[in-house]
């Protein structure tokens, strides 16, 4: 199962839906206003996506800058993504989330597994799979590693907030 879903389980989904919109629409013969509506539902696949895929964060051109900022005093949340990867996504907000409720608290750096800086460090962190989360503390040791999911409140309570 883990090999059907994977980083681009999204793109599969996504044309699996044009393709059976295309078969719903285009059943009696193409006509105008199918393609219209076909239209309407990729652009609103695209726009989703754009608003909604995790990024990585800005400035994290090189593995040693990633590396550098772990273990500076302030406790680390480091998320392996990818773009294409559901669950990434669903726990983009979430991720969000608790970066606004710890600000000067706790760092996230999201790394995209696909680019060079995330293959570059897939090996040192030994990761498998998006998303996978590993918390560093203030000093750089790996508190807690988990994934494909997120607990903000056994973060919180390993960082004592």
């Amino acid at each position: 199962m883990e090999q059907l879903v994977n980083q681009y389980s999204a793109l599969w989904i996504a044309g699996a839906f044009v393709l059976l919109v295309m078969l719903v629409l285009f059943r009696e013969g193409p006509k105008a206003r199918d393609f219209v509506a076909l239209g309407v539902v990729i652009t609103g696949l695209a726009v989703a996506w754009l608003l909604l895929h995790p990024r990585q964060t800005p400035l994290m051109d090189s593995s040693r800058t990633v590396q550098s900022m772990i273990g500076q005093g302030v406790p680390v949340l480091l998320e392996f993504q990818s773009p294409y990867c559901i669950r990434c996504t669903q726990l983009k907000p979430v991720v969000d989330q608790l970066e606004k409720e710890l600000p000067d608290k706790l760092r996230v750096i999201r790394l995209n597994a696909q680019e060079e800086v995330g293959r570059e460090l897939a090996p040192v962190y030994m990761f498998e799979f998006t998303p996978t989360f590993i918390l560093f503390d203030a000093q750089g040791g790996e508190l807690w590693r988990q994934a494909g999911d997120l607990d903000t409140q056994h973060i919180k309570d390993l960082l004592g907030y």
